[in-house]
């Protein structure tokens, strides 16, 4: 058994996922993400990584991705869930608005 699937047994087992049509530019990490801020309000990319056992630079450059598309905002070196992405988490938009333009 892995560790990272042992953790997730231990922390009380796996919480059901929506399914939702993939974005070509977004990662597994951005909704874990999205989620993180929508339930802790703001953090630095260093808070966020240590929670999805993730570098902070890694975080920092999907916070940075996901703040070009509005679905996150910046200050002060802190990140909060913009109003697109709390739309985009409660299904109100879709794959098809955030795709990027070719």
């Amino acid at each position: 058994m892995s560790d990272g699937l042992l953790k997730r047994l231990v922390r009380g087992g796996f919480r059901p996922q929506k399914t939702r049509l993939r974005i070509d530019w977004m990662t597994h990490s951005d909704e874990r993400i999205l989620r993180y801020l929508a339930e802790h309000g703001s953090s630095a990319p260093d808070g966020i990584a240590a929670t999805l056992e993730k570098s902070a630079e890694y975080v920092a450059d999907r916070c940075r991705q996901l703040e070009t598309r509005d679905l996150l905002a910046e200050s002060d070196g802190a990140y909060r869930l913009a109003e697109r992405g709390e739309a985009y988490l409660d299904g109100e938009i879709g794959a098809e608005e955030l795709r990027d333009e070719e």
